[in-house]
């Protein structure tokens, strides 16, 4: 009787743990990122412990993007959203008006984030201004650490037995792109002179902070179609300063190649975003730094 009340028992606890292994496994936190760059920073800080979500696609504008009934629907559903702000996303503050403060996180607001000085050069042959800072704010590295620490923070409170994994997430991804961040300060000291011009005044945070000589842009919207007069001064800026002209993969500026030729000026291609490839927010700055490299260095002693 012994042995088959061992044998019994041993059965039960055996059908017990078939029983807990068939229970559907509770469902992961759901991170929705507007934008491919905060989707990888947000990748790094959860890990394994939720999913992320990239709400646009690397083809389609941040300034202006067709949501789809799907869309709003995830909007919802999500346990957490992060983006820009409206600054960048337009589109979206209509949307994430409605969802409750403590699933957003509005990068563009947090306290503590660094702030291109504004080059006046950037700006004299132009009539458009600022209408407040430049929203691209995960192109200087030091703020990817900030948003990867608040958003460590706030999955704390939403899943407490996962916190020390986020925050240890987000520490080690704070030394890797400090690392990073000191790397590419060395290998673009050599290119800081050089004048150039992008195709759309969103590169103020990395010039910024690696102290390079932008001296133009093309457009200051990508949507936005430059004017007459623009290209004109445009044309005027890099005729005495320019070496290279930077265009982005997705959209296509019509004679500026032709002006580049005339100007004997290097085209280079800037992407802001990251293509498919690009699977960490690492390798996206490293190719933004790669293009400025490869298109300014080649021209230094001209």
């Amino acid at each position: 009787m012994g042995y088959w009340g061992h044998f019994l028992r041993s059965s039960l606890a055996l059908a017990g743990a078939a029983l807990l292994l068939a229970l559907p496994a509770q469902a992961k936190l759901q991170v929705l990122a507007s934008i491919k760059p905060l989707a990888l920073i947000a990748q790094e800080v959860v890990g394994d412990q939720a999913d992320v979500i990239t709400l646009l696609p690397v083809t389609a504008s941040p300034h202006d993007y067709p949501l789809k009934m799907s869309d709003h629907k995830r909007l919802r559903s999500v346990d957490l959203v992060l983006w820009v702000g409206p600054e960048l996303e337009s589109f979206l503050a209509r949307p994430l008006g409605n969802i409750a403060a403590d699933k957003l996180i509005t990068s563009y607001q947090l306290a503590g984030l660094h702030w291109p000085d504004e080059v006046a050069s950037d700006h004299q042959h132009s009539n458009h201004k600022h209408s407040g800072k430049d929203p691209h704010i995960w192109l200087d590295p030091r703020n990817a650490v900030l948003i990867s620490a608040v958003l460590a923070t706030r999955l704390a409170q939403l899943q407490p037995e996962s916190a020390a994994i986020f925050r240890a997430n987000a520490q080690r991804f704070a030394a890797a792109v400090q690392l990073l961040d000191q790397q590419l300060a060395q290998q673009l000291a050599s290119v800081k002179e050089v004048g150039f011009a992008v195709y759309h005044e969103g590169y103020g945070h990395f010039v910024g902070r690696y102290g390079l000589h932008q001296v133009a842009y093309v457009t200051y919207t990508p949507e936005r179609r430059p004017g007459a007069r623009h290209l004109q001064e445009l044309r005027e800026v890099l005729a005495k300063e320019g070496r290279c002209l930077f265009m982005e993969p997705y959209y296509k500026a019509q004679g500026m190649e032709v002006m580049a030729k005339t100007l004997n000026l290097q085209i280079g291609l800037l992407d802001p975003i990251g293509e498919q490839q690009v699977s960490s927010y690492q390798q996206l700055l490293q190719q933004l730094s790669q293009s400025f490299l490869t298109c300014l260095a080649d021209r230094r002693d001209h």
